[in-house]
C-alpha cells in the first residue's frame, strides 16, 4: 500500500455514475457462508480502515463504459482508466462516511426490503442471487454497500439539488446553457515559455490602446492554422468541443473585447471577441442537464471537503500497466 492524497479533477465518467446513482435500482447480497466472488480481488484502496476491492472498481467502470464494447473486458482497461475508476470510488467512500454518520443515512431494514424486492424480480427471470452476484462479482457486503451508496446519495441530492436551486444557477450562468453563442478568432503560440508570454501580453497591450490592429497581429505572431483566416475560430457555444479554459475565457468577454494571454496544453492563447449571439432556450430546455452538472458539482465538493480529515491509502499495483 502507498499513502496517497487523491487529487480531483473533471472526469466524464464520475458525472455519469453520479447521476447514475440517484436514479440506480436496488442491488442485492448472497449467502455469507458462501464463497465469496471477491476473495481473490485484491484491494485497491482503503478509506478510514473500509477496504475498497479492485472488483468494486471495475464494478463502477462497467456501469460508466457500458455503451463502449471495447472497454466492456476488464482485462483490456489500461492504467489510466483503472486509476480513474479509484479516485471515483474512493470519492464515493469518503462521501458515504459522511452521510452514515448524519440524517441522510440508510437504515438496514430499508436496505433489506430493497433485498428483498431485488431477489423476487430474479426468480421471475430464473436467477438467483448468488448467481447475480457471481455475475457482478461483488461479494454480498459490498453489494449491500453499494445499495446503501445509491440511497444516502439520492437522499443527499434532493435535499440540495432541488429546482428551485437549479432554476436559480440558470438565472446566473444563463449564456452558458442557453445556446449563446460567441463568434471568436485567436492568437496562438505554441511555445509555452516565459518569453512568448511576454509578447502576447504586449500584443494585449497594443490591440486594447489601438496601436495595433488585429489581422497584423495575427499575421505576425499567430502559430495557429486559423491564422489563414485571421485567426477565425467561427462560432463556439460552452457546451461544445472547444477545450473548457478556451470556452471560459472566451464566454467572459463581451463583443470587441481581447482576453489576457492565457495557456493551455495548445500554448499560449489570445482570443478576440468578434460577436455574440444571444441563446433563445428556457430553463426547462436545459434543466436536466443542469441537473446533472449540479449533481457531479456537489460530489465533486463534498469528497473534497472530508478528503483531508481521512486516512487513504491507494494500491498503485492494481493500476500498474500490463506486461
Amino acid at each position: 500500500m502507498i499513502r496517497s492524497k487523491i487529487s480531483t479533477y473533471a472526469v466524464c465518467i464520475v458525472v455519469a455514475w453520479a447521476v447514475l446513482a440517484v436514479s440506480a435500482v436496488a442491488a442485492t447480497q448472497q449467502d455469507p457462508a458462501q464463497d465469496s466472488p471477491t476473495q481473490q480481488s485484491p484491494v485497491a484502496a482503503v478509506v478510514n480502515d473500509q477496504t475498497i476491492s479492485l472488483n468494486v472498481v471495475h464494478r463502477f467502470l462497467d456501469r460508466s463504459f457500458s455503451n463502449l464494447p471495447e472497454l466492456a473486458d476488464r482485462s483490456d482497461r489500461d492504467r489510466a482508466v483503472i486509476a480513474t475508476g479509484v479516485q471515483y470510488c474512493v470519492n464515493r467512500e469518503l462521501i458515504l462516511q459522511h452521510l452514515e454518520s448524519g440524517k441522510f443515512k440508510t437504515g438496514e431494514k430499508e436496505i433489506d426490503r430493497q433485498l428483498e424486492e431485488f431477489e423476487a424480480q430474479l426468480k421471475l427471470t430464473g436467477k438467483s442471487l448468488q448467481q447475480q452476484l457471481e455475475e457482478f462479482q461483488l461479494s454480498e457486503p459490498e453489494f449491500r454497500r453499494e445499495l446503501l451508496w445509491q440511497n444516502s446519495w439520492r437522499k443527499y441530492v434532493k435535499k440540495f439539488v432541488t429546482p428551485e436551486h437549479l432554476e436559480k444557477q440558470f438565472e446566473l450562468k444563463r449564456k452558458f446553457f442557453d445556446g449563446t453563442k460567441y463568434h471568436v478568432a485567436q492568437i496562438l503560440l505554441r511555445e509555452n515559455t516565459p518569453e512568448n508570454l511576454s509578447t502576447a501580453k504586449e500584443v494585449a497591450v497594443k490591440l486594447r490602446s489601438g496601436s495595433l490592429d488585429w489581422n497584423s497581429a495575427v499575421k505576425e505572431h499567430s502559430e495557429s492554422a486559423s491564422a489563414a483566416n485571421d485567426g477565425d475560430l467561427g462560432w463556439i457555444e460552452y457546451s461544445g468541443p472547444m477545450p473548457r479554459d478556451f470556452t471560459q475565457q472566451a464566454f467572459a468577454l463581451k463583443a470587441g473585447e481581447y482576453s489576457d494571454p492565457f495557456t493551455s496544453r495548445y500554448g499560449i492563447h489570445l482570443i478576440r471577441c468578434i460577436e455574440v449571439t444571444k441563446g433563445t432556450k428556457t430553463f426547462a430546455d436545459v434543466a436536466a442537464e443542469l441537473r446533472d452538472i449540479e449533481t457531479n458539482r456537489l460530489f465533486q465538493l463534498v469528497a473534497d471537503r472530508h478528503r483531508q480529515a481521512a486516512t487513504i491509502e491507494v494500491n498503485e499495483l492494481v493500476s500498474q500497466p500490463k506486461n
